[in-house]
């Protein structure tokens, strides 16, 4: 299993794959359309690298909303619950779900997912559990951007060691590409790019698939 085997999973173009910047009530580096292409980009990596494929489309969901009712940049622990609010006023965003492979079932997953990412730790043993914690890790390894990733906070051993291409993709990427509707489309062949630069990623990756 690869980040590109991943991605493939949601059978949409790259194009239709993040939030478009007007979609996010406030517009920044900080927490707009560039953070969440790169959570994405986690957690695509890190659906290939623990082996969750049945939570692609619901943790795709779920970064795609993560962050579109923030209002500013400062600690917020409420626009989790207000990002699924203004996701019910969204048909267009509904409709792009389902071509994505989302289905109705999947929404209180992605709500328990999107409302906890800024609100508290995923509970030991809540059923939705493996996604939270997904969101969670993919969002958290963009905290580079901030400089106070803490990796013993992290969720899982894999996550742990993806914190130097997190660096990377941010510092290579992180005003390089301007905001707009190919942003995801310009992001992923970058982060691809410097996966393939990374050997012993790529090695770690190669045993995981023997195994």
């Amino acid at each position: 299993m690869t980040p590109e085997t991943v991605r493939a999973m949601i059978p949409l173009p790259d194009t239709d794959l993040v939030p478009p910047p007007e979609l996010f009530l406030h517009q920044s580096y900080v927490h707009g359309q560039a953070h969440v292409a790169r959570v994405l980009v986690h957690g695509l990596r890190l659906v290939a690298a623990t082996g969750a494929v049945q939570e692609t489309q619901r943790l795709w969901a779920a970064i795609y909303l993560h962050d579109i009712a923030r209002e500013h940049d400062g600690r917020c622990k409420h626009h989790g619950a207000d990002s699924w609010r203004r996701f019910g006023r969204l048909p267009e965003t509904h409709e792009l779900f389902e071509r994505g492979g989302v289905i109705r079932t999947d929404y209180p997953a992605i709500q328990a997912a999107v409302t906890i990412h800024c609100n508290g730790e995923p509970p030991a043993g809540d059923p939705y559990f493996t996604l939270m914690a997904l969101l969670k890790d993919a969002d958290g390894l963009d905290r580079v951007r901030l400089g106070d990733l803490r990796p013993e906070l992290l969720r899982h051993d894999e996550t742990r060691t993806m914190v130097a291409f997190a660096q990377r993709l941010h510092d290579e990427t992180n005003y390089a590409i301007k905001p707009g509707p190919d942003y995801f489309a310009r992001l992923w062949p970058e982060a691809l790019r410097i996966m393939r630069s990374l050997p012993a990623l790529a090695l770690a990756q190669k045993a995981r698939r023997s195994l």
